[in-house]
């Protein structure tokens, strides 16, 4: 079957137009998750854009946090090996899961 190029996807939204609902989405977020009373893990792709808030929180060991190296925005599609691995050793850690199998223990980095 021959491909057409008569398809192409189109926004059907001026995302510009949403702008001005950007920095609400974020605007304590940092400090809600801190506050939050349970065990955290923050999964980033790079530590340029870490706020004060979760700066000093990681450096009080408020929480756990992983930089995965050579991954973009979307850790969980560009490296799903590794992100499984750093959330099971999270969630057996914690005591949210049980090991089973050949489950290796690695050793928690930044």
């Amino acid at each position: 079957m021959p491909q057409s190029t008569e398809h192409k996807y189109v926004w059907r939204i001026d995302l510009s137009k949403t702008e001005q609902y950007w920095k609400g989405w974020f605007q304590g977020l940092s400090q809600k998750f801190l506050s939050c009373p349970a065990s955290k893990l923050l999964l980033l792709a790079g530590v340029d854009r870490l706020d004060k808030d979760l700066t000093i929180g990681q450096m009080q060991g408020k929480f756990e946090m992983h930089v995965l190296p050579k991954v973009g925005h979307g850790v969980h599609e560009d490296s799903p090996d590794k992100v499984a691995d750093v959330l099971s050793h999270f969630l057996v850690r914690n005591k949210f899961a049980q090991p089973k199998g050949n489950y290796r223990r690695s050793l928690p980095a930044c």
